[in-house]
């Protein structure tokens, strides 16, 4: 779903003056991995970089594997072997039972920053973006690290063949996958769905809403918050990266295109203004990248709401959040945000944990 390609291009942006930078991408993972397949990251020749392809364990090895790629420009591909045995990973010992497969590409100033340049201009415009890399070839032609990029409103650019590539897997509608290795007869192929940074919604701004509001910051998600009450309706309350607006509730789709939100919760405390903001959500769900809405409160609650709201059937998830025993706002946070993570990602939310654990707590 989501890639951290905000953080990538923050990085890039910052380094767009520079002469080259390396693309890092992990093409295949065998077993336990703490990234997948399309995770990506970017260093600059000072060895600064952006997103992980692991814990923290294996980056500054991979710092030593960039320099090669800055200096012979030629792609590189790099394994690690993370199984329990002698001298893995350079002596470390992880033991994590994991095999990552990675690619590292130069990206030169001229030619290859365009790549970023389309993936940051289509992603501004809420746009998803399928990147297409070769990661093993045999073909002159169609060497490794040749890239194309089709976004979902038709702009292409890079080897047309690819693109072509992209663009008839969107013949009929835009693939929900996020990553898909495709095997040819003389190379491989991978391609990436990039997709738009998610958008949350918080329709209230209630003290309550605050800790919701960072911690959706902290995941590098977009935030908007909404409220009619101008002593709740502060920017200076919330992280700098939320827009906050001011407005009836009634009036919110006349201020927010609802169908450009991926998560809402509605937490506003008072039952009239809950039911007009779920009625205008439910209202827009048809055709738009809405795929959660939660609601304060019981599950009687939430039924009234429905009902309000003339949405009987709408999915609502309520009460909102995750059964952690969260009380204080702080928590009820978490429990919030982390089922919204897992409805996005089409998880249940469930512990990692199966079978038992042994021994005593």
């Amino acid at each position: 779903m989501h890639l951290g390609t905000r953080s990538l291009l923050k990085f890039f942006l910052e380094h767009r003056d520079d002469e080259s930078l390396v693309l890092v991408s992990i093409t295949a993972t065998e077993g336990s991995t703490y990234r997948k397949p399309g995770a990506m990251m970017l260093i600059s020749r000072d060895n600064n970089y952006a997103g992980m392809i692991s814990g923290g364990c294996l980056e500054s090895d991979l710092l030593h594997h960039a320099a090669e790629v800055f200096s012979s420009g030629s792609p590189k591909t790099v394994t690690y072997d993370m199984h329990a045995g002698e001298e893995l990973v350079w002596g470390l010992g992880l033991g994590c039972d994991g095999v990552i497969h990675l690619l590292l590409q130069r990206l030169d100033h001229d030619e290859g920053f365009a790549i970023f340049d389309f993936i940051r201009q289509s992603l501004l415009s809420r746009v998803s973006v399928l990147l297409a890399l070769v990661t093993d070839s045999d073909q002159t032609d169609l060497p490794v690290g040749t890239a194309g990029l089709y976004d979902r409103g038709g702009q292409r650019w890079g080897n047309e063949q690819l693109v072509q590539e992209c663009a008839k897997l969107c013949q009929y509608a835009w693939p929900d996958w996020r990553q898909k290795l495709l095997p040819r007869a003389h190379h491989k192929l991978m391609l990436i769905n990039v997709q738009p940074t998610p958008r949350i919604l918080l329709c209230g701004a209630g003290p309550d809403a605050v800790p919701v509001a960072w911690q959706i910051d902290r995941l590098g998600w977009e935030c908007v918050i909404a409220d009619h009450r101008p002593a709740f309706a502060r920017a200076e309350r919330f992280p700098p990266s939320c827009k906050v607006l001011l407005c009836r509730p009634e009036a919110l789709h006349q201020q927010l295109d609802l169908k450009d939100v991926d998560a809402a919760v509605i937490m506003s405390h008072h039952l009239v203004n809950d039911a007009s903001y779920l009625r205008q959500l439910a209202q827009q769900r048809e055709g738009s990248a809405l795929r959660y809405i939660g609601v304060l409160g019981p599950a009687a609650r939430r039924d009234r709401l429905r009902e309000m709201a003339e949405c009987p059937q709408q999915l609502v998830y309520g009460p909102v959040g995750l059964d952690i025993g969260a009380e204080l706002p702080e928590s009820i946070a978490l429990a919030v945000v982390a089922e919204i993570h897992a409805a996005l990602n089409h998880r249940d939310g469930q512990s990692l944990t199966t079978g038992p654990v042994g021994g005593m707590v």
